[in-house]
């Protein structure tokens, strides 16, 4: 199982350099994403493309709904610096324990906290620094 965050998520909606390395990457996984990355999502690919629909992408995904057992874990995850809604995105990997195989991401920031939470992280299709 692949966790995606909404930058990985849009990159399959909207064409971006990264596009074809994670349409590899992704076939054939489980994929799955936090509640939250659909709007996230939906918000990110009307401001980039307007005439293009996440929704059929968005239908591949399962996602983990926000209760207040995962505010909580959200809530102690990373530093206090970490945005609320990286911290809903790694508490979701980290719930679903190792299950997840890699968390796709394409924020820096993210990359990093969930990183530092013991996640494997992949970038697929990215330059490499």
């Amino acid at each position: 199982m692949l966790y995606l965050d909404a930058s990985a998520i849009t990159k399959l909606v909207i064409d971006e350099p990264e596009t074809a390395g994670l349409q590899d990457a992704v076939r054939g996984h489980d994929l799955v994403s936090s509640r939250v990355a659909v709007v996230e999502v939906v918000k990110a690919v009307s401001r980039a493309n307007p005439d293009a629909d996440p929704t059929r992408v968005l239908a591949l995904l399962a996602f983990i709904e926000l209760d207040a057992e995962l505010a909580a874990l959200a809530g102690a995850t990373g530093d206090p610096g970490l945005r609320a809604l990286d911290a809903i995105h790694v508490a979701s990997a980290l719930r679903l324990g190792p299950d997840v195989r890699s968390f796709v991401t394409y924020d820096a920031r993210q990359s990093s906290a969930a990183h530092s939470a013991g996640l494997h992280v992949e970038t697929p299709g990215a330059p490499r620094p």
